[in-house]
């Protein structure tokens, strides 16, 4: 007959284990499920369906009903970290089998895993609750596999290098300055054709309607994060004055600017537009 499972539905401390060189943990079923990492040495998991190493790095989830056991390291203390958690705690349905994934230096997961620590062994009211957001995230990053690592930047032809390096240095105080497509044609050494299709290639737009974009993306900071008057913040942003700043930004955004102001972080964003984010990270990150 199949075991009947009793879930755990109060979060357990999390919390770290020591054990001398060799020791054992004999096989087991779980009613909960386990997070388990280990912080120094290594350990074997086995269950019936096989092994699995177990290193620093890694995080394994041990769902209930599934026996298994550990090895510790046989030639060295070891020690881990773990939480018991039931599925009230995860607050999503969980997987049936063990999942074992590699703490990347592109995700939180070891961070997480700190965090956790720290909880258990502090005196924080209301832990279990900071606990449970915390093995929420990591149970989602779980479900989704590691982040991919960054993918390096195609590298643009050299003639836009230089035309965005030229902006770079244009733009590295405020205020923006209208920077003329001829300026930039200068600075790159190339046609305005050949420049425009440049533009449009690396970032979705022409040479001149980007960098518009991108002085604007400057402005949505400005009306939502200071108290600063649309006529400042216009000129801030390379526009001639209070008028001519109003009409282009309700051009592009479809309200006034003091309409954006007033819907502050739910207001859309030009810097949606992948061209324009590419643009902007390249100029000021």
């Amino acid at each position: 007959m199949g075991r009947t499972l009793v879930w755990m539905s109060t979060l357990a401390r999390p919390a770290v284990a020591d054990y001398p060189p060799g020791a054992q943990l004999p096989p087991r079923v779980i009613d909960d499920f386990e997070f388990v990492w280990m912080l120094r040495g290594r350990a074997r998991f086995h269950t019936g369906d096989g092994d699995a190493p177990l290193t620093p790095g890694q995080l394994l989830l041990v769902p209930p009903g599934v026996r298994h056991g550990f090895d510790w390291d046989t030639r060295r203390a070891s020690r881990h970290g773990y939480v018991h958690f039931g599925p009230d705690d995860a607050g999503r349905e969980l997987p049936g089998g063990y999942r074992l994934v590699a703490m990347t230096t592109d995700d939180p997961l070891a961070g997480l895993c700190a965090y956790l620590i720290w909880l258990g062994a502090g005196e924080l009211d209301g832990w279990q609750d900071h606990a449970r957001r915390a093995l929420r995230f990591m149970l989602d990053l779980v479900h989704c596999g590691p982040l991919p690592a960054a993918r390096p930047e195609p590298v643009p032809p050299r003639a836009l290098r230089l035309a965005v390096d030229h902006l770079r240095e244009r733009w590295s105080t405020p205020p923006l300055r209208r920077v003329p497509v001829e300026e930039l044609m200068f600075a790159s050494s190339v046609s305005r054709g050949y420049l425009n299709r440049l533009f449009q290639n690396g970032f979705g737009h022409g040479a001149a309607t980007v960098l518009e974009l991108v002085r604007c993306s400057r402005a949505e900071t400005l009306l939502t994060r200071t108290d600063l008057s649309a006529e400042m913040i216009g000129r801030q942003c390379g526009f001639a004055d209070l008028s001519h700043f109003s009409h282009r930004f309700t051009a592009i955004h479809g309200v006034a600017p003091s309409v954006y102001r007033t819907a502050g972080g739910a207001a859309p964003s030009v810097l949606e537009d992948p061209g324009v984010r590419r643009l902007a990270r390249m100029l000021w990150d």
